[in-house]
């Protein structure tokens, strides 16, 4: 027998999902005397002045060398963010995943982008988290002691538990150093629901869907901090995204997990 009608949503984060209102989903919107003044964005890379398209380095040989195109400035900055990242993404299966992100920002020009490893990465956030504030083991904990038999399951059974629920996201030294942290450096929207429920002799199986979204994408804020603005894939990053004469467009990745659970209900 199933338990419901239709699935059911449990919990849907206060941030939306698709928001390209976000500060971190702006492109193109800082003009050169911002990006140094306000942000001290002098020079981002040790090989081209982004602002004037030549060596940043001042020497007589050098100034009688032409300006580079901006396409190969471009292209200059985009190599470099990718060697940058490295000291990111230097282990383990997911170390690729970061150098795939910077492309799709070079040429897709701001699609959503979708990888069969960031589910499997999420998938193993949410399943190794044991604690008692996980989202699976709270929603088990409800499912044990509802009363199927007299009670109808709703949303409102889990919003109260849900307010101590520890998120699944990538934090933690591992993900640091193996391309997750610096490739989903939060998760700005989540949803978790019951998308299947069987019922049959007192006990249950439960299929939760988790399914999560965050902006591949920098705001003001995060280049004002210090962990942020001294690195310079960071400054390389957030000169690609908002200067005026770039404006490469941020964009969103998209991943989902689902999860199995069994138990006995109204123990």
């Amino acid at each position: 027998m199933s338990g419901l009608a239709q699935p059911l949503t449990v919990f849907t984060s206060q941030k939306p999902f698709n928001d390209r209102n976000a500060d971190d989903m702006k492109y193109g919107d800082l003009d050169e005397k911002t990006l140094k003044e306000r942000f001290k964005l002098y020079q981002v890379s040790p090989f081209i002045d982004y602002c004037t398209y030549r060596s940043p380095y001042d020497h007589p040989a050098l100034r009688r060398l032409a300006p580079y195109t901006k396409e190969r400035v471009i292209e200059m900055l985009f190599n470099d963010m990718k060697t940058q990242s490295k000291a990111f993404s230097f282990v383990g299966t997911y170390k690729g995943l970061i150098a795939r992100l910077i492309d799709h920002m070079h040429y897709k020009d701001g699609a959503d982008y979708y990888d069969l490893q960031m589910n499997e990465a999420y998938r193993k956030v949410i399943t190794q988290d044991k604690s008692n504030t996980s989202a699976v083991g709270t929603i088990k904990y409800i499912l044990d002691r509802h009363n199927f038999d007299k009670y109808v399951l709703t949303k409102d059974h889990f919003t109260k538990p849900f307010t101590s629920v520890h998120l699944p996201k990538f934090v933690g030294w591992h993900s640091c150093i193996n391309g997750l942290g610096i490739s989903i450096h939060d998760v700005n929207s989540t949803e978790i629901s019951i998308d299947s429920l069987v019922l049959n002799n007192k006990k249950y199986i439960a299929v939760i869907r988790f399914k999560g979204q965050d902006h591949f994408g920098l705001d003001t804020d995060d280049i004002s901090k210090v962990q942020f603005n001294a690195f310079t894939f960071f400054r390389i990053w957030f000169v690609l995204q908002r200067f005026n004469k770039f404006g490469f467009k941020p964009f969103f990745t998209n991943f989902e997990a689902k999860i199995t659970i069994a138990g006995e209900y109204n123990a």
